[in-house]
């Protein structure tokens, strides 16, 4: 998404021009959104707008652009009608801005976003590039690092995550499966730290008892998440429940059992249960309330 977008922008500007490609609007039935980027190069493309021939004629059009640059943006709309010329039978329409970043100052401005976003930041970006805000990853935080808190942790890095865990237990975030993650351990205070970022943070409850479940809780209730799951049987997240009633209100916005219901058993299966439900969120399509 935008933070690795950015990040890969700015590298590719100390070497050569590059075209963002962004969709600022759609109709009907498209491949992506608005929001969705893709970086296009002289020999080379990053992320993706759609795939096919909808992209086969934005890279194109890219390439174009970068052989005769211009200051201003380009506009470029993507029929997926189904008609003699369209790109596809979707049966929707993209509205597409081309911008070619080239040149010093541009690198300048790709580096500054790309440290805000690292950094958890919204950045704005003002004409001529499309104006749709960029957004950085908002933070995955794993309480629990068990046999299931280590499957997600590995699964989610391959979706955009800024990925966070937390154990009481030292010698569990220090597995393998969490290199590379921001690792907490020790008292359930320390889940403060994990929640002191500007990003978003989905926080998902993975804990290996009931009493790790209430002692999260209490932290987390504190700071509210803009999302809470929680893995456990219906019994267990009634108990959890009732043993917080002073945190019932934000107890309601409790999305129990986590992860959506493909009947999943296996941790790799529970861990796409539960990503798939933090995509539905991510793209406006889930309820955290």
């Amino acid at each position: 998404m935008d933070e690795r977008l950015f990040a890969e922008l700015a590298l590719r500007l100390r070497n050569e021009a590059v075209v963002v490609a962004s969709v600022i609007g759609t109709f009907g039935a498209t491949p992506r959104k608005r929001g969705a980027r893709m970086l296009v190069c002289a020999d080379a493309t990053a992320a993706s707008i759609g795939g096919g021939l909808a992209e086969a004629r934005t890279i194109a059009a890219a390439r174009a652009l970068l052989a005769a640059p211009r200051d201003e943006a380009v506009a470029l709309e993507i029929d997926l009608g189904g008609g003699i010329d369209a790109a596809g039978i979707c049966g929707g329409r993209m509205h597409l801005e081309l911008r070619c970043w080239a040149g010093a100052t541009d690198r300048a401005r790709a580096e500054h976003a790309a440290a805000q976003l690292a950094a958890g930041l919204r950045v704005e970006l003002p004409r001529p590039d499309a104006g749709l805000p960029l957004r950085p990853n908002p933070r995955l935080l794993i309480v629990g690092a068990g046999h299931c808190g280590a499957a997600l942790c590995e699964a989610a890095r391959l979706l955009d995550f800024d990925i966070a865990v937390f154990d009481t237990r030292a010698d569990c975030v220090a597995d393998a499966a969490f290199v590379g993650a921001r690792v907490y351990s020790g008292s359930y205070a320390e889940l403060t730290h994990a929640l002191d970022t500007p990003r978003d943070v989905y926080a998902v409850l993975l804990n290996r008892d009931f009493g790790a479940d209430i002692a999260s809780l209490r932290q987390l209730c504190a700071r509210p998440p803009a999302f809470l799951g929680m893995m456990g049987s219906s019994r267990r997240i009634r108990q959890v429940i009732e043993a917080l009633q002073e945190h019932t209100d934000t107890l309601q916005r409790l999305q129990a059992p986590i992860g959506l219901d493909v009947a999943a058993e296996t941790p790799q299966e529970i861990a796409v249960s539960i990503l798939a439900q933090l995509v539905q969120v991510r793209r406006g399509r889930g309820n955290p309330q």
